[in-house]
């Protein structure tokens, strides 16, 4: 597809949805690192989170910025439902990963569990594989890409689902029932995390196949 036309999917004439989307998917990768290494280095949980919260009023601004420019812009290259979902869904990895770091410092975890930090790493080695496919919708060269980003992504969820099931088996064989309620919701929110990107990568490949 020639770089005009790509550009066309997400750059209204009046609008930069494209570049407001490509800061979100950053956002997102950057905080998915802080995650995880909130998680493999478990010390100064409260800076991290922190550094993660601002992130997150970053991309929340963000995503005022594209419901504002939607609304004023009245002829767009393709749906406004379109841009609007991608865009939320961008805004839901962020707001997941916020959610996640709080729920660290609130519980109190002496030590992550290791497939906590499992997730963790597929959290952030996904949101790297989104914000490539992201950029990717911006240059005729690299269009071809963004498959190859969005079937890396599906690889790395179905993979944490083995991860994710194994280790709620795991859970149950403990005997504190306070420990368990924790950890399964942390584990549940880093798996329910791993499902969202995917999910986004998803309606990014479905847009591309209706338009290309």
């Amino acid at each position: 597809m020639p770089l005009n036309k790509l550009k066309q999917l997400f750059v209204p004439n009046d609008g930069n949805f494209f570049e407001l989307m490509q800061k979100q998917a950053e956002i997102a990768c950057a905080s998915s690192a802080i995650l995880c290494d909130m998680l493999v280095d478990h010390t100064d949980l409260k800076v991290k989170t922190n550094k993660i919260r601002l992130l997150e009023h970053e991309g929340d601004q963000l995503m005022r910025e594209i419901y504002t420019s939607l609304n004023n812009t009245f002829i767009v290259p393709i749906d406004h439902g379109d841009i609007s979902s991608l865009a939320s869904g961008l805004d839901d990895i962020i707001d997941l990963i916020d959610h996640i770091s709080t729920l660290f410092v609130i519980y109190k975890l002496d030590q992550p569990s290791p497939p906590m930090v499992q997730l963790s790493k597929i959290v952030m080695e996904q949101a790297t594989e989104l914000k490539s496919a992201v950029a990717a919708l911006n240059h005729s060269r690299t269009y071809g890409q963004v498959a190859k980003h969005c079937n890396k992504i599906k690889s790395l969820e179905n993979k944490a689902d083995e991860i994710y099931l194994r280790a709620i088996e795991e859970l149950f064989d403990q005997n504190d029932p306070i420990l368990i309620i924790k950890q399964k919701e942390l584990l549940e929110c880093l798996e329910s995390t791993t499902d969202k990107i995917d999910k986004v990568a998803q309606h990014i490949s479905d847009i591309m196949m209706r338009h290309s």
